[in-house]
């Protein structure tokens, strides 16, 4: 999907889908609701603007209750935002993170099946992405992501996503 107009249509012709999110976005998301001006002082997220972030609200906004994200998606966001946000912010970082997660559904490969992927792949992609990969496709759910390599494998893999920047390359011709 390469538009907002690609995920609108996505959503009406599919109904009630589920929508797995990436570890970047997710980091996007939380850390730009917990303060917005974070966005530029984190390391994992200083590529973002506030206008991203108001962007992947949008996007988010057409999968509003059924948003998954797997374990080794949150243990990376975990260690990934740990790293720029510390104390006197930490407490009150995560207790934002905790009340905006409520709302989300965890959902996960078990390992025995990861173990089973193709070697290459998993060399390829590691075992967040590929479990990203697989639980969409038990799932029937769509990819968030701003990863050009996992949503490469995603569209030949047969997998609905979208790829954060090709939307918002779209949006900002538009605007």
């Amino acid at each position: 999907m390469n538009s907002l107009a690609d995920v609108q249509r996505y959503r009406e012709t599919f109904g009630e889908n589920k929508l797995v999110l990436d570890t970047n976005l997710l980091l996007l998301l939380l850390i730009g609701g917990f303060k917005i001006d974070s966005l530029a002082k984190c390391k994992c997220t200083e590529k973002y603007s506030q206008e991203d972030y108001e962007l992947l609200l949008k996007i988010i906004s057409f999968f509003e209750k059924q948003i998954i994200i797997t374990p080794h998606i949150l243990a990376e966001f975990s260690n990934l935002s740990k790293m720029d946000i510390r104390d006197p912010q930490i407490v009150e970082y995560i207790t934002c993170v905790v009340e905006q997660l409520r709302g989300f559904q965890e959902k996960h490969s078990p390992l025995v099946e990861l173990l089973s992927l193709d070697i290459a792949l998993l060399a390829r992609f590691g075992f967040p992405d590929m479990g990203i990969i697989e639980t969409a496709k038990v799932l029937n759910a769509c990819i968030l992501t701003d990863d050009g390599n996992l949503s490469r494998h995603a569209n030949s893999s047969g997998i609905a996503n979208c790829f954060f920047q090709y939307i918002k390359n779209s949006e900002y011709q538009l605007s």
